[in-house]
């Protein structure tokens, strides 16, 4: 069994880096990845919160990707669930927290066991 098997879903990672245009530094978004492998996982439900001016919605998330992933805390993530199974779902936006990265513990004894999980920030204001 390889665990790598379980990646179903993909992921475009966007960064935002400082740019020097002449004597200014501007912040430019920029694609670090397209089509990762991973694994979307949900701990939490849905939570919506009726404001007065505005409602919000947030979910407790997080995702798994293989270490050689580079994937930093801020990064943008748009998740497509099921895209490995051509599966249409609409593609989610989250912010990366800070990645927790899993090693090899036996010796590779357990193909694609090494991997990271990436907890997520996904909130929308209607």
């Amino acid at each position: 069994m390889d665990f790598r098997d379980w990646y179903t879903d993909r992921m475009d990672i966007y960064r935002t880096e400082p740019v020097e245009e002449g004597a200014l530094t501007r912040q430019k978004r920029r694609q670090i990845a397209a089509g990762a492998p991973c694994r979307l996982f949900h701990t939490g439900g849905n939570k919506l919160t009726l404001e007065r001016e505005a409602a919000s919605a947030g979910q407790s998330d997080w995702v798994q990707c293989g270490n050689e992933v580079d994937v930093r805390a801020g990064d943008e993530l748009i998740i497509r669930p099921g895209a490995e199974l051509n599966q249409q779902s609409p593609p989610l936006r989250a912010f990366a927290g800070q990645p927790n990265q899993y090693f090899e513990p036996f010796g590779a004894a357990l193909p694609g066991l090494a991997h990271q999980e990436i907890p997520l920030e996904r909130k929308e204001r209607a």
